[in-house]
């Protein structure tokens, strides 16, 4: 947000975005979960990147960025094909800078800790291919560069593989309402939309490594006030993004310590009028990103 915010979902992402890499990345994780057969799993990881956006607010483009996330999923409910089961998850996510918004530009202890987001999600399944869920975020800040923000989205998905094969879209759509505080730190609660689709191939998929590629493309608008930035000028058009990620299992670790995969992207970033006019005149981005996952 302006004062410089944190990240959606997500689980966000969100999305998002970045949220899409690993999405595919959870396809081939699918595939060995592992000894755990019991009603909670785990899910961790770290991603390095080179700028850092929330829905196409800059929040860091300068030095180094590390971004460590975790969460638990309780199941608590696997019902019939039409309701096809029910899942609490709760998790954090995080953001830590070497740049002007963490560790050079701060005196509040931690200061290289500009982000922490809590979040709780109850997500379900519905005709085995269509998931939605509703998610909570509170996105904080603990070295103090800006004020928290409370957020409540819904989500729905579809997985069209049965339908298209190989050409599979997975659409998906988000819809965010700010409960409180403001991500364009603008004068009014904005209303944010978020439309979503990641087609992406397994390559080798009955080998040891199989490749995952993904072609996400991400657009995001506003629906009410969520880019005024305090300017009384709303622009409905934030940003659209899209690359290209590949993840790739680590099969050589053990099952019984989890099932692990290495990602990276390199995505485009193409901002609205309100979005530029806040990214120092810069319309266009290049990002790349590298991680590291884990479920369990």
């Amino acid at each position: 947000m302006i004062g410089q915010r944190g990240r959606a979902l997500q689980c966000a992402i969100a999305l998002l975005a970045l949220g899409v890499v690993a999405g595919g990345a959870g396809t081939v994780q699918a595939q060995d979960r592992g000894p755990n057969t019991g009603r909670i799993a785990l899910s961790a990881g770290v991603d390095w990147t080179t700028d850092y956006y929330f829905r196409g607010i800059l929040q860091e483009n300068q030095d180094w960025i590390v971004q460590p996330y975790g969460d638990l999923t309780f199941r608590l409910w696997d019902g019939v094909p039409a309701f096809g089961n029910l899942g609490l998850t709760i998790g954090t996510w995080n953001s830590l800078h070497g740049g002007p918004t963490g560790v050079d530009g701060n005196s509040t202890d931690p200061d290289l800790w500009y982000e922490s987001d809590f979040y709780a999600k109850v997500g379900w399944t519905m005709f085995e291919d269509v998931t939605s869920a509703v998610i909570y975020t509170a996105y904080m800040s603990p070295n103090d560069r800006f004020d928290t923000v409370q957020e409540l989205a819904f989500s729905l998905g579809y997985n069209d593989g049965k339908l298209l094969g190989p050409f599979a879209l997975n659409p998906s759509a988000l819809v965010a309402f700010e409960l409180e505080g403001q991500a364009d730190g603008g004068d009014s609660r904005g209303v944010y939309l978020q439309l979503g689709v990641a087609p992406g191939y397994t390559f080798n998929a009955g080998g040891t490594y199989p490749v995952t590629l993904s072609v996400p493309l991400v657009v995001g608008l506003s629906l009410s006030e969520y880019y005024e930035f305090a300017t009384g000028d709303d622009d409905t058009f934030g940003y659209v993004q899209g690359g290209v990620g590949v993840a790739v299992p680590l099969a050589f670790i053990p099952a019984s310590f989890g099932a692990w995969t290495i990602k990276a992207a390199v995505n485009v970033l193409h901002l609205g009028d309100n979005l530029e006019a806040v990214n120092n005149g810069d319309r266009t981005e290049v990002i790349g990103t590298l991680g590291l996952a884990l479920t369990y």
